[in-house]
């Protein structure tokens, strides 16, 4: 099928929608491997693809749980700028370049947490960092976040996950860890 969803899937996906009960979820990862980009990784085979209709770039997620993952591209930043905090405020505030009326709050830079591994002769910078976001209805809503990072020719490609607080556990922390663990930049 068109963006390598299967059947149990979509139907998975409907029957959420109307709060009905819904098949096994199928189990295992799913490889995104575009030759129209220079980045490759793993996903869960449940989650579901969409384009992101508010700027460029897709998202996937859970439509479950509203966990979700999602790439960014932008220029390098200036060499004063920490690379995993212009990664988190690429993250956490992109409805900057679209508006609307939510607030989104940056974490205190004491509060990322950062780590550099070598991968294969390349850089990769993991962040982890909690967000937070007032809704338009007054809603607080506090995310945890995962996010690799890796500089390719003046741009920055960044992968970020990201799960409601109240709903994070050791099951999608090693979710979350194996989608930015095989994150890989050519």
């Amino acid at each position: 099928m068109a963006d390598g969803i299967d059947g149990r899937t979509i139907l998975n996906s409907v029957l959420g929608a109307y709060g009905l009960p819904q098949l096994k979820a199928a189990a295992g990862y799913r490889l995104f491997d575009d030759p129209e980009e220079p980045y490759s990784f793993e996903y869960p085979r449940s989650w579901v693809r969409r384009n992101n209709s508010l700027r460029s770039g897709f998202v996937i997620s859970d439509f479950n749980t509203a966990d979700q993952l999602k790439i960014e591209v932008f220029p390098q930043p200036p060499p004063e700028l920490p690379l995993a905090q212009a990664v988190v405020a690429k993250l956490v505030n992109p409805a900057a370049e679209v508006g609307g009326d939510s607030r989104l709050e940056l974490p205190p830079v004491s509060r990322i947490k950062t780590e550099v591994r070598v991968i294969d002769g390349k850089e990769y910078t993991i962040v982890a960092f909690p967000s937070e976001t007032i809704t338009r209805s007054g809603y607080q809503v506090r995310r945890k976040n995962l996010a690799v990072a890796a500089s390719r020719r003046g741009s920055v490609y960044c992968l970020g996950c990201s799960a409601r607080s109240d709903q994070y556990n050791a099951d999608k922390e090693a979710i979350f860890e194996h989608i930015v663990t095989s994150f890989r930049l050519g």
